[in-house]
C-alpha cells in the first residue's frame, strides 16, 4: 500500500466522509490490530476494541495536531483503549496458539495455516512488550521512533528489545531453549 498524507484527510474525517474513513482505515488497520492484539491476545476482543478505537478517533479527530504523526496518534488511542480494557476486566488470559493464529491470518496475506501456526509459536517466548514491538515492526511496519513513542521507551531500548525478541524467536524456531545468560 502506498504512503498517504493523513493530514489531507482530517477535514474530510471531521465532516464524517465515508470514503476518507475507508482510506484511513485501510492504511492503519494492521497497526491498530497489532497493538491491540499484543495487549489483549483475544480475537473477538481485538475486533471490538478496533471498532472502539476508530469511533474514538472520529470523536477526537478535531484534537489531532496537523503536521504530527497521525499513525502514531491513532496507535496511541488503540493502545490506551486496549490497556483500559485489560485493566477493567482484569482476568487471566489463556493463550492458545491455535486459537490465536488469527494474528497472522488477518495481517499477512496468503499465509498458509502451518506457517501461521509456526509464527505464532515463535511469538510464545516473548513477553508482552517484546511481542508489541515485534508485531508493530513486522506486521504494521511501524518505524522504531514511533514504537519508542508508543511504548514510552528510548529508541535505543526499543532497538534492543526488538533485537532480543528476534533472537528469542530464532531460538524458538531452532527448537532450542535459552540459557539464563541469554534471557538477561
Amino acid at each position: 500500500m502506498e504512503n498517504i498524507n493523513f493530514d489531507d484527510y482530517i477535514d474530510l474525517l471531521i465532516e464524517k466522509n465515508n470514503q476518507a474513513f475507508e482510506t484511513v482505515y485501510e492504511h492503519t488497520k494492521r497497526g491498530v490490530f497489532s497493538i491491540i492484539v499484543a495487549i489483549v491476545k483475544d480475537k473477538s476482543q481485538t475486533e471490538d476494541l478496533m471498532q472502539d478505537t476508530y469511533i474514538k478517533m472520529l470523536s477526537k479527530i478535531h484534537t489531532y495536531e496537523r503536521g504530527r504523526n497521525f499513525n502514531a496518534w491513532l496507535l496511541q488511542i488503540a493502545k490506551n483503549i486496549a490497556i483500559d480494557h485489560t485493566r477493567k476486566f482484569k482476568r487471566v488470559s489463556v493463550y492458545d496458539p491455535i486459537e490465536s493464529s488469527y494474528v497472522f491470518d488477518n495481517t499477512v496475506d496468503e499465509a498458509p495455516k502451518e506457517q501461521s501456526y509456526e509464527m505464532e509459536e515463535m511469538l510464545k517466548p516473548l513477553d508482552d512488550l517484546e511481542r508489541e514491538v515485534v508485531l508493530l515492526r513486522i506486521v504494521s511496519d511501524t518505524k522504531f521512533k514511533d514504537i519508542a513513542t508508543l511504548t514510552k521507551k528510548p529508541i535505543g531500548t526499543v532497538l534492543w528489545i526488538y533485537n532480543k525478541a528476534i533472537k528469542k524467536m530464532k531460538k524458538e524456531m531452532e527448537g532450542g531453549t535459552q540459557s539464563e545468560n541469554e534471557r538477561t
